[in-house]
């Protein structure tokens, strides 16, 4: 019962619907193509994110809302991955060079720079000094690189530095870096762009890391 003096409050009680929509990133997918040739790619699908919905019903006292409830929620649309082919189809060419043709099968830009064993960082009195990840002794024309990019023993020709073996890496060497290995008295620094070109013979299939990493920021 409502008394004399007594004071009354009146709430005014509504509901709303309420969908939220959120997007669900798609993956990437990677397909072998053998029409390609190698280190081309294709994109047979961009992809498309999916979407998620969720309806909910909102109680609101006096427009504050004061109860959410999650009524439903759905897949509205599944991601479809993008979908990139890449070639594995090897071509083997003849580049003229100063020190004359050489057969190669993949050029790969690089960024380049030089090192020699007095600026690797081992002390000239380190059991290590001036040997190579291979175990060789450091020397022109051998130079360091990331085995998942480049892998070691293959020969190489870098216009300007001349014919190379892959026989070394560094802590630094990563990715599309190649540092170009110089005797003491010959050491030429290097800290460009350039062309890294894979000699001759084609390894196996199963040896061919046929997606290389994406090029780093210009240095």
């Amino acid at each position: 019962p409502i008394g004399e003096g007594a004071q009354l409050r009146v709430t005014r009680v509504t509901e709303r619907t309420m969908v939220e929509q959120e997007e669900l990133p798609f993956e990437t997918v990677w397909v072998a193509d053998a029409a390609l040739e190698l280190d081309a790619r294709h994109l047979d699908d961009p992809g498309a994110n999916g979407i998620r919905r969720r309806r909910f019903k909102v109680v609101y006292h006096d427009r504050t809302p004061v109860e959410r409830v999650l009524e439903e929620d759905w897949l509205a649309q599944s991601p479809r991955p993008r979908r990139i082919a890449y070639g594995t189809k090897i071509v083997v060419r003849t580049l003229e060079t100063p020190h004359g043709p050489i057969e190669y099968w993949r050029r790969i830009r690089v960024f380049l720079t030089a090192y020699s064993a007095a600026t690797c960082g081992k002390d000239s009195d380190h059991p290590q000094y001036g040997i190579t990840r291979l175990g060789w002794p450091m020397r022109h024309g051998i130079v360091a690189i990331d085995p998942s990019v480049i892998r070691l023993r293959t020969p190489v020709y870098v216009p300007g530095y001349g014919p190379g073996i892959a026989g070394d890496t560094g802590s630094l060497v990563v990715g599309r870096h190649v540092d170009l290995g110089y005797d003491e008295k010959s050491l030429v620094w290097h800290y460009e762009w350039g062309y890294v070109y894979l000699r001759t013979p084609v390894p196996s299939a199963s040896q061919v890391p046929y997606i290389l990493p994406d090029y780093p920021r210009e240095k």
